[in-house]
């Protein structure tokens, strides 16, 4: 597929583009919602401890809102409705909840991969709002104690009243084509063994997406960036993150791994992208991550398993 094809081409694929969640409206104030809510059965509530989530068998855990019972120690955010169902978000210890039915606790990264649709969504909600809440101790401002606000997703510090709310860092993530109709992947330093991935970076200040595209690419692998053409956003929280999805178009080919972030680096053609899944050498992302929507895009049909597998 070409890359002006790929311009005019819905990105295949792509979850989160519309939410199958009704978020709260966090500009009101109501102190009464989320204690309401957690008297009701009909009330799912997620469990969040650490970067993990209660799962059991390949879906997430939730206690109904008269089940759970909240310590002293543990933090509720409002998430919102979802097919009717209302859903409220606990930030626990994982060790309180040994005797619960939980079977396990899953990364978002694992979670992604089985997860259907809603409950990654959920998850991602969920994580990033418990990962703000466990870094915001305190109040940037004045350095005083918070307390929560606004159904959980805000806060505000003890002394002066001031209003808190989370933060999203932009990255861009690029598909990014050869004039041999090429998918450029790379393999980063954090990723697991025979992992490939289309590159990714965040966006400095004062950049625009375009620019932090050709930047990223250029710094991560040595390729000259052309043409960039948006494609969608998914958000990630590690560790508050919005990935901008974009494909580019490369004016050099040479390949030079910056050897910090990008360990190897590879040009594929489908047939190639093919027989290394197909044999195991490599793997990329699956489930509904942004990056397989790239990937799956540009090879213009469902992406091969392992043969093993």
């Amino acid at each position: 597929m070409a890359l002006a094809e790929i311009y005019r081409t819905p990105l295949t694929g792509l979850h989160f583009g519309q939410s199958l969640i009704e978020r709260p409206l966090t500009e009101k104030q109501d102190p009464t919602l989320v204690p309401n809510l957690l008297n009701q059965p009909s009330t799912k509530v997620l469990l969040i401890s650490g970067g993990g989530a209660a799962t059991s068998g390949t879906e997430l855990f939730f206690l109904d809102g008269t089940q759970y019972r909240a310590k002293d120690s543990e933090r509720q955010v409002y998430l919102g409705r979802a097919a009717g169902t209302e859903y409220v978000l606990a930030i626990v210890d994982a060790e309180d909840y040994a005797t619960s039915g939980i079977d396990r606790w899953v990364t978002l990264r694992e979670g992604f991969t089985v997860l259907r649709e809603l409950h990654a969504e959920l998850f991602v909600e969920a994580q990033a709002i418990a990962n703000w809440i466990r870094s915001e101790k305190f109040c940037p401002r004045c350095g005083s104690p918070v307390v929560a606000a606004t159904f959980g997703w805000g806060q505000r510090c003890v002394e002066n009243d001031h209003e808190l709310f989370p933060r999203t860092d932009p990255a861009i993530i690029a598909s990014v084509i050869d004039s041999q109709d090429r998918l450029l992947l790379g393999s980063n330093a954090t990723f697991k063994h025979r992992m490939y991935s289309v590159l990714a970076g965040f966006v400095e200040a004062g950049e625009s997406l375009e620019s932090a595209v050709r930047r990223e690419i250029y710094e991560e692998s040595g390729v000259r960036v052309g043409d960039v053409a948006y494609r969608g956003s998914q958000p990630w929280p590690k560790p508050r993150s919005l990935m901008l999805g974009f494909a580019a178009e490369a004016l050099s080919e040479e390949l030079v791994p910056d050897g910090a972030e990008i360990m190897d680096l590879r040009w594929f053609t489908r047939a190639e992208l093919r027989e290394a899944l197909e044999s195991g050498t490599i793997d990329i992302p699956r489930g509904v991550s942004i990056a397989h929507a790239l990937i799956r895009t540009w090879y213009g049909e469902p992406l091969p398993e392992a043969l093993s597998k």
